[in-house]
């Protein structure tokens, strides 16, 4: 090989290696800015994750301080305890997803019906999502925010619901058994079923009306009763069936037959529990829509004491007024009705002043017999719920408009809203 071939080469190669280093050095420069993208599609993309997992915490958290309502105080612990904080039921994980913080608030959504006076829960939860890649460009986190809003009531179900309304004697009396001339539990009672029909949307809840006395063969609804509502086999126990005219413009209708008719009520005669959901379901049956959730809210003051005298003597109806009422609760409940039980001034959980007695006839008013089993009025309506958080035990004289407020958020069932829904 001559010299000059072997110079040419060697320049050659030295000009090869200067070329790859700098290729190099433009391929290290131009990963830089790659790289940067790469981390900051994976920052962003875990931030987005973060958020995600606040927003279903949150949106938990909203749902059950819904469920709540019209209680605000309740509303916020129980939105509190489903949040993403520590030790909250949907806490997050620590790592990667730091510094939560959590407000619960409540508002009145006017275009909603149930302001009473709130029907809406707001959580908003914020906290810092951890940078990985975008630390290298001193970004160590990234701020997110999210916000929740559940209504309850909702009105977004169809739903038919049967109200017996206890309108016995002691309907007006003190919580002692004194005659009250002012009939304040009774009218408490009137206001708080107002309430919740005011909760209801007409356009999807239609509600029906059963008392307890029934209405006897020569009563309206508007009589006091006069004794002979368990005597006749056409007693009325159903007044009004089941009707969506309760309301008008959004506001509730007292010209209407259902509200009238809770208006005009009067306190008088014994009380029967089997015979009213009887009557309650039956109407479910009948009129009941295809596809509409089926409720029958029971109210009463007091222990079963009493039945139709038409019925043998050794009837459950007439010797067992509280069990019976358990075992035709039990029946409307195996037919898929939901039932709620709403105890008004039962006089505690135990107390023998709610014990079932039976007042068959004439005979024994004076020496009333003890249901046997022994049973308290209490544990019945436990009974006659359909779970635990079906069955209210009111023993205030007032405070009924907060527990009828929240028997109507259990029937429309919260669920989450527009933020800016006002």
């Amino acid at each position: 090989m001559t010299k000059k071939r072997l110079l040419a080469r060697r320049f050659g190669r030295v000009t090869l290696r200067q070329e790859a280093g700098q290729v190099i050095a433009l391929v290290v420069v131009a990963l830089i800015p790659l790289l940067g993208m790469l981390g900051l599609s994976l920052d962003i993309g875990y931030a987005y994750y973060s958020q995600r997992t606040l927003q279903s915490s949150a949106d938990a958290a909203a749902l059950a301080g819904a469920s709540q309502l019209p209680d605000t105080a309740g509303a916020t612990s129980v939105a509190t305890q489903y949040g993403s904080t520590a030790g909250s039921k949907n806490a997050v994980p620590s790592s990667g997803i730091t510094g939560i913080q959590q407000t619960v608030t409540e508002k009145c959504v006017a275009s909603l019906p149930g302001c009473a006076p709130d029907n809406a829960v707001v959580v908003d939860e914020s906290a810092s999502s951890s940078t990985f890649f975008l630390r290298l460009f001193g970004v160590n986190s990234i701020s997110i925010h999210v916000r929740s809003t559940a209504c309850g009531p909702c009105a977004d179900r169809r739903a038919d619901i049967v109200a017996v309304f206890d309108r016995t004697g002691s309907m007006c009396e003190t919580f002692s058994g004194a005659n009250d001339p002012s009939c304040t539990k009774l009218n408490s009672a009137k206001s708080g079923m107002e309430t919740m029909l005011s909760s209801l949307d007409p356009t999807l809840d239609n509600v029906g009306l059963v008392i307890l006395p029934p209405v006897g063969p020569k009563e309206t609804s508007c009589s006091t009763a006069d004794g002979s509502e368990y005597t006749s086999s056409s007693s009325k126990w159903l007044v009004v069936p089941l009707t969506s005219n309760y309301q008008k413009n959004g506001v509730l209708d007292h010209s209407s037959t259902l509200v009238s008719t809770i208006d005009c009520l009067h306190a008088g005669g014994s009380t029967s529990y089997a015979n009213a959901i009887d009557a309650a379901q039956a109407e479910l049956a009948a009129d009941g829509r295809p596809g509409a959730l089926r409720y029958i809210v029971f109210f009463t003051d007091g222990a079963a004491n009493t039945g139709p005298t038409y019925y043998p003597a050794n009837s459950p109806y007439r010797t067992q007024p509280c069990h019976q009422g358990v075992t035709s609760a039990g029946i409307a409940k195996a037919a898929g009705t939901t039932i709620f039980s709403i105890g008004y001034t039962l006089q505690g959980a135990g107390g023998s002043s709610n014990a079932c007695v039976v007042y068959q006839s004439p005979t024994n008013a004076n020496n009333p017999k003890a249901e046997s089993p022994a049973i308290t009025a209490y544990s019945a309506l436990q009974q006659i719920a359909s779970r635990p958080d079906t069955f209210f035990d009111n023993e205030s004289v007032s405070g009924l408009d907060a527990v009828f407020a929240a028997v109507a958020t259990r029937i429309t069932g919260p669920r989450l809203i527009p933020n800016d829904l006002s």
